[in-house]
């Protein structure tokens, strides 16, 4: 029976690390401070119900599995792992030391005792990790060390799902197979409620406007600007050959380069400019009593901020890379307020990115006013 509850509990994990992979990856690169992946699902009922030698191998079986999804360097992961290890360990001792067996009966004394194992794990590995980051971090803040509070509700959650499976298998030893679809639906569905639960206006990549966002607050300056009678300008900047850096480095590099680009939008431009991701790599500027002159040397700034980016990411063997030398092409249109149209601004800005791509990239290009492009 523990030769069977090992093999299940491998085959689980696996079947479970490959149907949540992207999420993995997608949760791993937003987030900061100490990460705890839903791995410990199947560390705990391991801890639980098999000798201590077998719950240590199928463990670090997991961890062998999870570190392409990781994306970190081995060094950092292989530390990781032994603080997942200690955990595990203090688990298992809470488990041993007790001498409760949940396969014969299970009480009050039984799930006091497993939610104190639970407890352990989660306790342990935080202190280990985030212990380590409080000393390499020259000026460290409670929210790094302890991790963001997606991250602990997703411990507490994970903890409670690892003790739910213990019990599970201990009556039933192929029932973790018939949890691995449910375990990635609430990873999937974890991820999604993150990214909808803040601001719907707000981009969750660059923290950036979204395009319903930028809409909206274009919208009221464009009312200001017809009853003061100013100027206005759009500036569309489209990143170059940004898929290569997808295809070269992997997605999670994309979105470190995504995120630099936002910086330097918020650093390059001026207070009361809106400044929105569109999505893919373009953004989108609107420069409020701005002329095309104006408006041209805001964008020559941004054009300089993203050629001198430095942007350290891990690549797709989670070893850590710096790219740089990314350019960006920008298009501006500009007109009086009091007759501006959004939409032909933006149509003009656009046209005039493609013209600045066709020029050779890596530069700014401003729209003749005259110039009516069509739908």
């Amino acid at each position: 029976m523990d030769w069977r509850r090992l093999t299940v509990l491998i085959a689980a994990g696996a079947a479970h690390l490959w149907i949540s992979r992207r999420t993995e990856e997608t949760r791993r690169d937003g987030g900061t401070g100490p990460h705890m992946d839903t791995s410990v699902v199947w560390i705990l009922p391991a801890m639980v119900l098999l000798p201590a030698w077998m719950a240590v191998v199928s463990m670090l079986l997991l961890r062998v599995q999870l570190y392409p999804v990781a994306r970190r360097p081995l060094y950092r992961y292989t530390f990781g792992t032994a603080g997942i290890l200690l955990a595990a360990l203090a688990s298992l001792f809470v488990i041993r030391f007790s001498g409760i067996h949940v396969t014969e009966t299970f009480g009050a004394r039984e799930s006091l005792l497993l939610g104190l194992a639970g407890l352990a794990y989660f306790v342990v590995n935080a202190v280990a990790i985030g212990g380590v980051i409080a000393l390499s971090t020259p000026q460290p803040t409670w929210a790094v060390v302890v991790g963001s509070r997606r991250d602990n509700a997703m411990a507490a959650l994970t903890v409670s799902l690892g003790a739910m499976a213990a019990l599970a298998i201990a009556h039933a030893w192929l029932a973790p197979l018939f949890m691995v679809p449910l375990l990635g639906a609430v990873d999937w569905g974890l991820l999604q409620i993150e990214n909808l639960k803040g601001d719907a206006r707000t981009d969750h990549k660059t923290q950036l406007l979204n395009s319903r966002g930028w809409h909206e607050q274009t919208g009221r300056e464009i009312a200001r600007a017809r009853r003061q009678q100013g100027t206005m300008a759009v500036a569309v900047i489209d990143l170059d050959h940004f898929k290569q850096v997808n295809d070269t480095w992997g997605h999670p590099a994309g979105d470190a380069v995504l995120r630099a680009v936002g910086t330097v939008l918020r650093e390059t431009t001026r207070q009361g400019d809106v400044v929105g991701r569109f999505g893919g790599e373009e953004f989108v500027l609107l420069l409020p009593d701005t002329d095309a002159d104006q408006a041209a040397r805001v964008a020559e700034r941004v054009r300089q901020g993203v050629a001198e980016m430095h942007v350290a990411a891990t690549d797709k063997r989670g070893q850590p890379v710096l790219i740089s030398h990314r350019t960006a092409s920008i298009g501006i249109a500009s007109g009086p307020g009091a007759t501006a149209d959004l939409d032909d601004l933006l149509r003009s800005a656009d046209a005039a990115v493609y013209e600045a791509k066709h020029g050779g990239r890596n530069q700014v290009r401003v729209a003749d006013p005259g110039t009516h492009v069509p739908d």
